[in-house]
């Protein structure tokens, strides 16, 4: 294998990569209670060198990361996926129903994301999936995998990983 070749990674974390939000998951019938994390996010990035000798530009993955993390802060996480609640929209707020148990959001105080679950395993994918299209206009040739990680908590994150290019 030529020196070329060999993968190599580059990580971004820290304080600036974070951001607090409301969520509730459902799991086995049920549906936790409103409540919110201060949640903090790592990106990792593996490919080859290019003729600059980088992966890829440091500041910009910030950048990038910090953009989606800043459009989640201080907001309600909305799994519009979710097969256990029954949503309801106007141009003004969310409604949205499990049982008996009824919530309305302003509209502006919400992340519609396209999910199933506002876990931190599906946060992170959405997380992702974002950084991919804002990638999209960077020439990102030689990268091979993308790994997020998002903590709910110290000592607890979630994981996704995906080949850069599907």
């Amino acid at each position: 294998m030529s020196r070329e070749q060999i993968m190599r990674k580059v990580k971004v974390e820290g304080n600036y990569l974070n951001f607090s939000s409301a969520h509730f998951i459902t799991y086995g019938g049920k549906c936790e209670h409103l409540h919110g994390h201060n949640y903090e996010v790592l990106v990792e990035i593996e490919g080859t060198l290019g003729e600059d000798r980088l992966i890829f530009d440091f500041t910009v993955l910030k950048r990038l990361t910090k953009e989606i993390c800043r459009r989640l802060d201080h907001r309600f996480l909305l799994p519009l996926y979710n097969p256990h609640l029954t949503l309801h929209s106007s141009p003004t707020e969310w409604e949205v129903l499990f049982g008996k148990r009824r919530y309305v959001f302003p509209r502006q105080d919400v992340v519609e994301m396209p999910i199933d679950n506002s876990t931190a395993e599906r946060i992170a994918e959405y997380i992702g999936d974002e950084l991919c299209a804002l990638l999209a206009e960077y020439d990102t040739s030689r990268l091979s995998t993308l790994l997020v990680g998002v903590a709910e908590a110290p000592m607890q994150m979630a994981y996704y990983q995906r080949p850069f290019r599907e």
